[in-house]
């Protein structure tokens, strides 16, 4: 079993102040794992230090960081700080950056500019370009690179591809531009200025696909979609046959069986080398209640590329305000009972995607993404799929009574909606996934490859990956989304050597209960920490944008 390797902390290698001064402000635990015989190291007692917050008014506070004590636990050595202010008690309110997908302040707005609002355009490394001609003979189809419309595509598209090379020779066959208004465009961070995710991928290129242009990568599948869909289509049988909570609760486990793997994947276009097979499984998210074209936008083009972003992940800031998962947020009174109130919510994280997923089918906007490149057939989905949703959910009621079949839903959406949540939420928010430093400054000013690694942490090994479609080994999933899940376990190896050589933390923790618990300590955290401002410098800058 692999084990943290973010380094222990001590007098010989303390973290940065500005980094302990946030953390201490927080109220969160300094998380720093080593192996499980680390010894107890010495801390100082007592540091000031002063800390820059981004707001409205440059306002500085300056932190006393007292009472350092430490504990031992089977899986990593764990500091905790308590912090006094000692400066202003007002610290910076939430920055909201510019959304990648709105013009940015006193800018002119291509969005709703005639000249370009029947255009296809997107902007790929400050060049702007007419995707049109492409969009019908794009290799993993048109519902993929329709993401990529009406904003900076540079981070998914680099993403996205394990031979760069590629993708930039068929940006040289497109047409260009001219006059676009590309400072108006937020940048979208660039995977390929990233000398760790160069490392990574040039070494999973050569060790596990030395075939190219055979798209190897997004093969292997086969065998996990059909037991999964097996399981889902005996479980729904038997729902079918006798509504009731039992059948229900197998039915909502089958569902999340599907919204963690094909869905996902198929989704990500990594199930399969055939457009079809991936978009029919990107389908089956809408048959168990989601909205593929929804979790596109939302997931990839907002989560994926700005992972753990206080702004532009709409995964931290759409819990608000019912739960914090970030000390840059608002606190409100009752976030510090939200590690016991959340086991009430989450069975019914089903009912909240519904009812987003009919928002953004209206507004053409998901929080995350607008869905400017969305045809009327995906657009389309959206009411097929509530339509065989419900009548598959609904349709047992011409056989059964009213009360076992309501029984059995309400249990199909409560142990969805608990196995989703709870998978989802493990890996990126731990308290070494959330230090504030790891996402301060804009986006693009960040190093995107270093960004995915720190901010998420891996558990478990090949069972786990099985039974969540890799979303257990969330780092590897983060940095290659399009390589099928059932490669990531030989990938993670690869990820943990290349981030050790550059010193880049990589976290892992042997099991999901290991991660659960520290998960429900960061939630708790959370629910008392004192908001503190945005960091206005990345940690890990991308050295080519700020040069």
């Amino acid at each position: 079993a692999r084990s943290v390797t973010r380094r222990p902390y001590s007098s010989r290698n303390p973290p940065t102040s500005a980094m302990a001064a946030l953390m201490s402000a927080a109220g969160v635990a300094c998380t720093a794992a080593a192996t499980p015989k680390a010894r107890r190291q010495a801390v100082p007692r007592a540091t000031q230090m002063k800390v820059a917050l981004r707001g409205t008014s440059s306002l500085r506070a300056s932190f006393a960081v007292a009472g350092v004590r430490g504990r031992a636990s089977s899986r990593a050595w764990v500091v905790t700080t308590k912090a006094v202010l000692t400066g202003p008690a007002k610290v910076a309110p939430v920055v909201t950056a510019p959304r990648p997908d709105m013009q940015m302040p006193n800018m002119e707005d291509p969005w709703s500019d005639p000249k370009w609002a029947g255009v296809k355009w997107t902007v790929y490394r400050d060049v702007a370009y007419d995707l049109k001609p492409f969009i019908d003979r794009h290799p993993s189809g048109n519902w993929l690179l329709n993401l990529s419309v009406g904003r900076d595509c540079t981070a998914l598209i680099e993403s996205y591809h394990l031979r760069p090379e590629v993708a930039i020779a068929r940006f040289r066959m497109l047409p260009k531009l001219a006059d676009f208004p590309i400072d108006a465009v937020p940048k979208s961070p660039r995977p390929n200025d990233s000398p760790l995710y160069n490392s990574i991928r040039n070494r999973v290129r050569k060790e596990m696909f030395p075939e190219e242009g055979k798209a190897m990568h997004r093969t292997g599948g086969d065998r996990a979609a059909a037991i999964i869909m097996g399981t889902a289509v005996a479980a729904y049988c038997l729902f079918a046959q006798a509504p009731g909570i039992l059948t229900g609760a197998f039915l909502g486990l089958a569902g999340a069986w599907i919204g963690l793997t094909i869905q996902h994947c198929g989704n990500h276009g990594a199930m399969s080398k055939h457009i079809w097979v991936n978009n029919a499984l990107g389908l089956t998210d809408d048959l168990i209640g989601g909205s593929s074209l929804m979790w596109r936008y939302h997931h990839q083009v907002s989560h994926h590329i700005h992972c753990n972003d206080n702004a532009l992940d709409q995964d931290v800031f759409t819990a608000m305000p019912l739960l914090r998962f970030d000390a840059r947020r608002p606190k409100a009174w009752f976030h510090q009972y939200q590690h016991l109130y959340m086991w009430l919510a989450f069975p019914l994280m089903q009912v909240a995607f519904q009812i987003g997923d009919i928002k953004g089918l209206l507004t053409r906007d998901c929080d995350g993404a607008k869905l400017h490149g969305a045809t009327a057939l995906e657009m389309a989905t959206v009411v097929i799929g509530k339509i065989a949703h419900f009548g598959l959910l609904l349709s047992p009621l011409a056989f059964h009574s009213g009360a076992a079949v309501a029984c059995g839903v309400a249990a199909y959406v409560a142990v969805q909606g608990i196995v989703l949540a709870c998978t989802f939420a493990v890996s990126h928010n731990v308290a070494e996934a959330k230090i504030p430093e790891d996402t301060g400054g804009e986006a693009w000013e960040r190093d995107w490859g270093v960004q995915q690694v720190v901010t998420s942490a891996d558990w478990g090994g090949n069972v786990g990956n099985f039974f969540t479609g890799g979303l257990n080994l969330q780092v590897e999933h983060h940095l290659f989304p399009a390589i099928c899940f059932v490669h990531y376990p030989a990938i993670s190896k690869i990820v943990a050597e290349e981030s050790a050589k550059l010193g880049v933390p990589y976290s892992s923790y042997r099991t999901l209960p290991g991660i659960f618990v520290e998960f429900m300590k960061f939630v708790k955290d959370m629910g008392t920490a004192e908001q503190i401002g945005d960091v206005a410098q990345p940690k890990y800058k991308n050295e080519l944008m700020l040069a």
